[in-house]
């Protein structure tokens, strides 16, 4: 009986050794390319925009405090000891978000006006931005994309809520469907 015993333990053992981890089948198939990584901004000031000025401009905005930076620098360096890297990086206006990107990435983003959110936005406004989303994370990549963008548009599109400083990492299916597959923070990426 204790041979038998000994017989199934070593079975299993041998078949948990084989079974695949998801975390390192995600990090193999993201250095190959594909992926989006939409990030929202990380940590800002607390003050009010209750009106949209000169994007250009950064004194009226909301911007990166020094935790942020210091998401921001974190976020980047994880990807980068991964061995993980993005061909295209593109924020929206917003200096926080350009921010978040530079300390990032260490390069300057694409503007990219789709990825512009602010609450003076009408709901059509809000709806359209939401729209050019979804069809841009269901977009297959050659290399992976870095989004940087707001809160809101992600959760509209994904029902993905997105604290500060962290995101959320998509699988575009190709036929303009994606999936969320993992988390991203200062912790690092953790599989859905």
């Amino acid at each position: 009986m204790a041979f038998l015993f000994l017989g199934l333990l070593a079975a299993c053992t041998a078949q948990q050794a084989r079974a695949p981890d998801p975390y390192a089948a995600l990090i193999a198939d993201l250095r190959h390319g594909g992926y989006v990584l939409y990030l929202r901004h990380a940590e800002t000031e607390t003050m009010g925009e209750s009106v949209v000025h000169d994007l250009g401009d950064c004194s009226w905005q909301r911007n990166l405090n020094q935790h942020g930076r210091e998401q921001a620098a974190i976020i980047g360096a994880k990807f980068r000891e991964l061995g993980v890297s993005f061909s295209r990086i593109e924020a929206s206006p917003f200096c926080r978000t350009r921010q978040t990107a530079e300390i990032a990435f260490g390069r300057t983003p694409a503007l990219n006006s789709d990825l512009f959110y602010h609450v003076t936005q009408t709901p059509e406004q809000v709806a359209a931005a939401d729209a050019k989303l979804k069809l841009r994370l269901g977009q297959r990549q050659a290399g992976n994309l870095a989004l940087v963008g707001h809160a809101p548009t992600m959760r509209d599109v994904a029902a993905v809520e997105l604290p500060e400083g962290q995101g959320a990492l998509v699988r575009p299916n190709g036929d303009g469907t994606f999936r969320v597959v993992a988390r991203v923070s200062v912790n690092g990426i953790t599989p859905q």
